[in-house]
């Protein structure tokens, strides 16, 4: 029987968050949200459920008088996208 995809993760919008910050040390929000052409309402409801699972931090503070949240990756972020991978090559090479 095939791996189980992680079900956080198997969703197009989250998965193509956590890439892109498997390769950033931190991103702040309106750069993920124009770099992924996501709109505000799928950018805070994806990166909740990131969050809620502890994926991904938060770090809300302010740069030059305006709030600005950035956004890290997780040791278990990395973990668990890692294991995505892992799990999406066996499906499609076929190694059960």
């Amino acid at each position: 029987m095939p791996q189980e995809l992680n079900r956080i993760l198997h969703q197009p919008i989250r998965t193509r968050i956590v890439a892109l910050l498997a390769v950033r040390d931190t991103c702040d929000y309106n750069s993920i949200k124009q770099e992924l052409n996501i709109s505000d309402g799928h950018m805070t409801t994806h990166m909740r459920e990131l969050i809620e699972h502890g994926y991904v931090l938060a770090d809300k503070s302010f740069v030059d008088n305006k709030p600005r949240t950035f956004y890290k990756l997780t040791p278990t972020g990395h973990n668990m996208l890692n294991q995505y991978i892992s799990a999406l090559k066996s499906i499609i090479l076929g190694n059960n």
